[in-house]
């Protein structure tokens, strides 16, 4: 289980306030370290045209709502057909992070995402995020199929929606993996 896997994957890039700096930023890291892979950019409603057109030189980009779930539902839509790694815009990703994901990979109905630690001002860790529903959106790795079966989040905030969603999700056979050492900031 715990051998690198090849894996088809692309990464899908969540833009809510349409920064091409921090979306270019992001696309630059993921091709430092992973090659011409495919990346998709979901933007929301409010994303004027002269925004779009300037993204669309770097990236396929499609309009989602104004809120989190519907930029992750119309993300992954248009997503790799297989793996996603989902991340938001301004997020550097780590040289060939796809290697340590591809070793807790089992089944496509796996859903993995990384265990992110919360700091005092001090620098000293004060809460360990290790669950999906307190998991950051940067890193969540997920099978356009797996995805595809459970169905769309609701447009409910975040929290709630993510509740609904890992619940449909472990009813429908999804095992949920927290990796620790992904950083994704």
């Amino acid at each position: 289980m715990f051998d690198s896997k090849d894996l088809n994957y692309g990464f899908v890039i969540l833009s809510p306030d349409a920064n091409y700096g921090r979306i270019a930023t992001t696309i630059r890291s993921i091709r430092a370290g992973h090659g011409d892979i495919p990346i998709v950019c979901a933007v929301t409603k409010d994303t004027d045209a002269k925004q779009i057109e300037q993204i669309k030189k770097i990236c396929p980009v499609y309009k989602g709502k104004s809120h989190f779930t519907s930029l992750i539902n119309i993300g992954m839509k248009n997503g790799h057909k297989e793996w996603n790694i989902i991340v938001i815009e301004g997020a550097i990703v780590p040289y060939k992070v796809i290697h340590k994901y591809s070793r807790f990979v089992e089944a496509e109905t796996d859903i993995l995402f990384p265990i992110m630690p919360d700091y005092d001002l001090n620098g000293k860790p004060i809460k360990l995020n290790s669950t999906f529903y307190d998991c950051s959106l940067n890193g969540l790795f997920i099978h356009f199929n797996t995805f595809k079966k459970i169905g769309n989040l609701t447009d409910n905030p975040l929290e709630i929606s993510r509740v609904f969603w890992a619940y449909d999700a472990m009813s429908k056979g999804c095992q949920f993996k927290a990796i620790l050492g992904i950083k994704i900031l």
